[in-house]
């Protein structure tokens, strides 16, 4: 087989390289065919191995990440163009450089990869690809904050492996997915010998069907919270204008007024568009009322520092409860500029503007909602799970609250109410989500939605959400299971290689 690929013209393969990462998307929301992204991790591994020099493997790397993320976060292009005040060629070639720099980390494992896999022949090279590429998926989502959108692990809902998430979260599924991608493309090219590795993805798979079928209840539920979800479906190109400003909040309140016979009602984030110092003695009145009724009410709402200089996307608790969080992982682009000295003036020549939001502490307390204890994610923090990990222990459910407005009819929300799942499942917990446009929903503990509003419509939504106790393996444990395996797999592909070249010598 690899004759026959480098016999193609560069073109063709990196054409074929394209399609084969494109096919990748399809295995995330809201497709949900879970062979895709084995086919293009597959196709990487293929790729890779087969390639003459290390400069080959990298630009086939590069492509099928190309098609990949390409295709996987289009929607980036929605945000910028529809809100972004530039065109329609300047937002192409922001997305698309923003597309480059995510394939240059799928690039490097290529490079890494083919190096390795020459220079250190005693392991195997399906072990060489799962190690690299991991690593640069690892460097993807941590550098620079990271952007740990469609990791491999986000793959395989609906697969057995789905199972795996509360003992080693998502970094443990994405190490199954690579790693039965990488002995596959390693067996078709004939390169591995398919013992110890296929023994090893047997103990994988079955462990994960045993989990399928005979599940382990690792958390305990303590008690219900009827709560009621308000979608308050403004316009992002309305929603800080001052003639929205004071509509929308009347909505939101009489929404509200209407369902005191909630424990909790969540709005979304930045659903109040004064800042803090300036609503909180206005609604006064308002939270004595819900206080009254043992409803706490949560909400999205700006704030700022006492001199004025420093703007946080927050999200508040108050009548029956308590609490102020500011959001800790800020939006590249959206609501910060990394390297604001240096690309600041090219994005005002672009007309871009500029967004000057500062990151909260990383140790701030839950909120507080009557006995419970509420973790709070704003927007893109769902995606960070040892963010969450890290806050899951002193919390009863979990909150996140988004305006995923931005991005459109685009799969983008999809997507990103996909990633929540996948926290309630890591951490044991019930996940509210509370959004403008959608997709607003109730996400149990096993990862299932159990209710959730259309998008693109005003509402409210109203469930009994349940809270839970105790820790999940992961939440105990971090990455430490996935470590484990990784070292099972590195040993026993290197004992078995070295027994094999010690018979074959004597």
């Amino acid at each position: 087989m690899s004759a026959k690929i480098n016999k193609l013209p560069s073109f063709v393969t990196h054409f074929l390289a394209i399609l084969a990462g494109a096919v990748g998307v399809t295995s995330f929301a809201p497709f949900h065919f879970w062979p895709g992204y084995f086919i293009s991790l597959i196709a990487f591994g293929v790729l890779v191995i087969s390639s003459t020099t290390a400069k080959s493997a990298c630009w086939r790397g590069f492509f099928v990440a190309l098609g990949f993320f390409g295709a996987g976060v289009s929607w980036v292009y929605v945000s910028i163009a529809e809100y972004g005040q530039v065109g329609a060629f300047i937002a192409g070639l922001i997305t698309f450089a923003f597309v480059a720099v995510l394939c240059a980390f799928w690039a490097l494992s290529a490079w890494a990869s083919w190096r390795l896999i020459k220079r250190f022949p005693n392991l195997s090279a399906s072990m060489w690809i799962t190690l690299c590429f991991l690593l640069g998926e690892f460097l993807r989502s941590t550098l620079f904050t990271g952007f740990p959108w469609l990791l491999p692990g986000y793959a395989i809902e609906n697969t057995w492996l789905f199972e795996l998430l509360p003992i080693g979260g998502i970094w443990l599924t994405s190490t199954g997915v690579v790693f039965t991608a990488s002995v596959l493309a390693g067996l078709l090219l004939r390169r591995d010998n398919p013992f110890p590795l296929l023994g090893m993805l047997l103990m994988i798979w079955a462990s994960s069907a045993y989990l399928h079928y005979f599940p382990i209840a690792w958390v305990q539920q303590t008690g219900t919270l009827k709560t009621t979800l308000v979608q308050g479906n403004v316009k992002q190109d309305e929603k800080w204008l001052t003639q929205t400003a004071g509509k929308s909040l009347a909505y939101y309140q009489q929404a509200t007024i209407e369902h005191l016979d909630s424990e909790l009602v969540v709005w979304p984030e930045t659903a109040i568009t004064y800042v803090y110092p300036q609503i909180k003695p206005y609604l006064t009145s308002f939270s004595e009322e819900l206080a009254n009724s043992n409803t706490t009410l949560i909400t999205g709402v700006p704030d700022i520092s006492e001199d004025r200089k420093n703007y946080y996307n927050a999200i508040w608790a108050t009548g029956n409860g308590f609490g102020l969080y500011y959001k800790q992982h800020l939006v590249p682009f959206g609501e910060y500029i990394p390297f604001a000295d240096y690309i600041g003036p090219i994005l005002d020549v672009f007309g871009m503007p500029m967004s000057n939001f500062k990151q909260g502490d990383d140790n701030q307390p839950v909120l507080q909602v009557g006995e419970w204890g509420v973790a709070p994610f704003i927007c893109y923090e769902i995606v960070y799970a040892e963010q969450v990990r890290r806050m899951v222990r002193d919390s009863d459910f979990l909150i996140t609250i988004s305006n995923d407005g931005w991005f459109g009819t685009s799969f983008g929300p999809w997507q990103h109410l996909q990633i929540a799942q996948f926290r309630a499942k890591e951490s044991g917990r019930y996940v509210i989500r509370a959004t403008n446009t959608g997709i607003t929903a109730f996400i149990n503990e096993k990862g299932e939605i159990e209710s959730q509003a259309p998008q693109f419509e005003r509402t409210t939504l109203t469930a009994e959400a349940k809270a839970f106790t105790g820790n999940t393996p992961y939440v105990n444990w971090g990455y430490w299971p996935t470590l484990w395996l990784l070292g099972m797999c590195v040993i026993l592909s290197y004992c078995h290689t070295l027994i094999l070249s010690r018979k074959k010598s004597s």
